[in-house]
């Protein structure tokens, strides 16, 4: 039955108060005007980014609100280089090109701020026309145009949040809820599939979960074992926003310059990096590697020639 969850509830169905066990939640059924209540012995909560039972899960979630991702769809767009994705360094902040279908691409423009510029008074479409539009690539500059003057824009809020292991008998937080990092390189989905797998081989040990602090001994293990490989991606993820931010200071264009010319090298230098992208391979030793070789492959160029 679709409906939508309203809130937790204990075993009496009455609202769930911390110290309690969740027991469930109540939802108001789609067509309904009345709330029902469903119990289960263990309650996921997953309802994403904007999620709505996170404030009563954890009392003051740090969240940061660095940018918008503002989307538009490119109609007969020919990539640079078909069939992959493009990031534009731009200033201040990047955009994405990728496709979604042979005609169409997607992207994706990062609008530093906590605020959006208005889209009913045109300073949305202005600000995409007149700044981002000339920093494009030539190929790219006549769609991206056609698609900003049809004005289907599609705006969402990107958001930071660590992780805190928050332990309540009978529930458990997953995906966006839980955990955010920059979207910039599509890891939230990585990071949501993997901790489900996670979850799953931790928990199929138990016979069934009806016992919440059995289940709960579970999940606390899950909350450590998930700190390396989770970590690797949002921590790769944030600081690959930052680099290619422009920040109007020396050692920010420098570190730009220094990823860019690194991954182009190919090879083990961009093999690392892409691994790490990918979660194929997110282990810490790998990224810590990477970020000091590209740290002093940065630091050469700029020294370099040495005076005499």
């Amino acid at each position: 039955r679709e409906g939508t969850v309203k809130g937790m509830v204990n075993a009496e169905g009455r609202p769930w108060k911390e110290g309690e066990v969740v027991a469930g939640v109540s939802y108001r059924p789609k067509g309904a005007e009345a709330e029902e209540a469903v119990f289960a012995p263990l309650t996921l909560v997953c309802d994403g980014m904007y999620s709505t039972l996170r404030r009563k899960m954890v009392p003051a979630p740090s969240i940061e609100h660095p940018s918008f991702f503002v989307g538009l769809i490119l109609e007969g767009c020919a990539l640079p280089c078909p069939n992959y994705g493009h990031v534009v360094l731009a200033d201040p902040s990047p955009i994405l090109f990728y496709p979604i279908s042979s005609t169409e691409v997607r992207c994706l423009v990062d609008v530093k701020g906590d605020k959006l510029p208005s889209v009913a008074s045109g300073a949305l479409a202005a600000h995409l026309r007149e700044h981002v539009g000339p920093q494009l690539p030539k190929a790219l500059q006549e769609p991206f145009y056609e698609a900003v003057e049809q004005g289907r824009f599609r705006s969402m809020q990107n958001k930071l949040m660590p992780a805190q292991p928050i332990c309540h008998p009978g529930a458990l937080m997953l995906g966006d809820s839980f955990n955010m990092r920059h979207p910039i390189t599509g890891g939230g989905m990585t990071v949501a599939l993997h901790d489900t797998k996670l979850l799953c081989d931790m928990l199929q040990p138990l016979p069934d979960f009806n016992d919440p602090m059995q289940t709960a001994v579970s999940t606390v293990r899950f909350h450590n074992a998930r700190k390396p490989w989770a970590g690797t991606i949002n921590t790769l993820a944030n600081a690959l926003y930052i680099v290619f931010c422009r920040n109007g200071q020396r050692w920010g264009d420098v570190m730009q310059d220094a990823c860019f010319r690194y991954l182009k090298m190919g090879g083990w230098y961009a093999e690392g990096p892409v691994s790490l992208l990918s979660g194929l391979a997110p282990r810490p030793y790998v990224l810590v590697t990477h970020f000091f070789m590209v740290a002093l492959y940065g630091l050469g160029r700029l020294l370099l020639p040495v005076p005499t």
